[in-house]
């Protein structure tokens, strides 16, 4: 049997060479370990400590209140008021079929109103809070709140929303808001907005003044960091450092309420429109159209059964008549007329005898009086709404000279007052008739017996109220006036729109005054 030398030099140095290099080895080791350690707590520390504090705070929107409208005297045309809603954490939920089954005994929730629940968790994720219900009566928020310990991740939440106090007087006007849909988003220029649009229950301009100054109402959102565990529930609000919403700004319109709501009532049970203008400012006093909607019901989210009786009435309720309906002007249109016939060269004084009718072409044209007038001069044929007279002037009046003049009076244009949907009207000449008619050749050529019928305000002529009352403002005050409904933006006074002299001898408007 062999036995090792335990004084075996050789071996000695083996064994001295590989405890060596361990030792060199541990100890690179323990320096990798030591300078990584530096670079994490010394070099990076201010990054990873950003990181920690991202991973600590998640950062919350506040939204911020709408501006309110006012009137020209400041009284209140849309304002915010308490909204009481539920809203929903799905994280701190454990069942969310189950929770929503408990509080549908309490506010139904429809299957419609369930999917678009499932939607909203599935887009936003199981941390943020979805909207159940809003709009909730006092009774209702009181009940839910009674039943919080058996409702996990329910929040009652006391919030603003939308509020027309003239209801149906102001519809036209101040338009209403609704809920957020995927095409605002994407027309939305920043995250921030979009992160804004999706807050629960938040509310875009959907017609009207709320829609066309959508941006200067909504506000500025703020901001508030919020401390979260490891699994994203908040467990502390940092209200010391939060940066509070600024709400709005204010719009002053130039209507007078009171003598809106006056009109409305005047015309209930109506198909109609009437505007009040200023005639030197243009300020618009009243544009009232009936029958009309609640801008509160699209606010609270609208019933389908009225919003199809809405849809569906003769009467047309959702038309905005004094901008947007289009009618023959009838006898207003002779105050132009008679203007145009004096711009054509017919004198004031040139009469025509009424026997209520007379013979053109191949028929008889009527005036509305069948037994006639008489003979009239021209303030007379204005005074008594002769057609005849008019029909005898339109024999040989040019219709572009028509055209022309009533143009200077504002007929066939639109006006920028902040309300979308417009319509421009008709006002024939030639140039309009050969585009009109561009696939009839025949009928193409403008033919006298036509202007027998335009020049009473009938035939092809139509023209919105809105249009009218820029008529006869310009005919009262001699000046372009144009119409306009916001007189301030926030603490911005917006000056009154030029009104130039209209390029007419003003005689000829002291005539029709008269």
């Amino acid at each position: 049997m062999a036995r090792v030398n335990a004084h075996d030099p050789e071996r000695q140095e083996t064994v001295s060479r590989r405890t060596v290099l361990f030792g060199g080895g541990v100890g690179l080791l323990f320096a990798g370990i030591g300078a990584r350690l530096y670079q994490l707590q010394i070099t990076d520390y201010q990054k990873y400590l950003n990181l920690s504090q991202e991973n600590q705070f998640n950062r919350r929107i506040l939204t911020p209140l709408r501006g309110k409208i006012v009137d020209r005297y400041g009284d209140m045309l849309a304002s915010n008021r308490k909204n009481f809603r539920v809203l929903l954490i799905p994280e701190q939920a454990r069942d969310v079929d189950q929770v929503l089954d408990r509080i549908s005994k309490i506010v139904p929730v429809s299957d419609k109103k369930r999917a678009r629940i499932m939607r909203e968790i599935r887009r936003r994720g199981v941390f943020t809070a979805v909207e159940i219900e809003d709009n909730l009566s006092w009774d209702d928020f009181s009940k839910i709140n009674f039943e919080l310990p058996y409702l996990g991740g329910v929040l009652p939440d006391v919030g603003e929303t939308r509020d027309y106090p003239f209801g149906e007087a102001s519809a036209f006007v101040i338009g209403y808001v609704g809920a957020v849909t995927e095409r605002d988003l994407a027309a939305q220029d920043s995250d921030e907005d979009r992160i804004l649009l999706r807050q629960p229950g938040f509310k875009v301009g959907r017609a009207g003044l709320e829609r066309t100054y959508e941006a200067e109402l909504r506000g500025q959102a703020g901001e508030m960091d919020v401390k979260v565990n490891a699994h994203g529930r908040v467990i502390e609000e940092m209200t010391d450092q939060a940066t509070l919403p600024a709400q709005g700004k204010t719009l002053s319109l130039t209507i007078d309420a009171e003598l809106q709501d006056v009109a409305m009532k005047e015309l209930a049970g109506e198909s109609g429109a009437a505007v009040v203008m200023d005639t030197v400012t243009g300020d618009i006093l009243v544009l009232a159209s009936t029958p009309a909607f609640n801008p509160n019901d699209f606010n609270v989210g609208i019933n389908s059964d009225l919003w199809k009786e809405l849809n569906e009435s003769p009467y047309k309720p959702l038309l905005n008549k004094p901008l947007s309906g289009v009618y023959p002007p009838g006898s207003t249109f002779k105050v132009v007329s008679a203007i145009a016939a004096q711009e054509a060269g017919v004198r004031p004084s040139q009469t025509a005898h009424c026997r209520g009718k007379i013979w053109y072409g191949n028929r008889y044209f009527h005036c509305w009086k069948r037994g006639g007038h008489g003979t009239l001069d021209m303030k007379g044929a204005i005074k008594h709404s002769c057609d005849v007279y008019f029909y005898e002037i339109a024999k040989t009046l040019d219709v572009d000279v028509l055209a022309k003049v009533a143009r200077k009076f504002g007929l066939g244009q639109t006006f920028e007052i902040g309300i979308p949907g417009q319509q421009r009207g008709i006002i024939p000449d030639r140039d309009w008739k050969r585009a009109h008619f561009a696939g009839s050749p025949e009928n193409q050529p403008w033919f006298q017996g036509e202007t027998l019928s335009v020049i009473i305000g009938q035939g092809y002529v139509t023209s919105t109220p809105l249009q009218l009352a820029v008529m006869v403002s310009r005919i009262a005050s001699g000046r372009a006036v144009r119409p306009r409904l916001v007189r301030a933006v926030g603490d911005v006074v917006l000056p009154a729109p030029e009104a130039r002299l209209i390029d007419i001898n003003h005689d000829y408007l002291s005539v029709v005054r008269a």
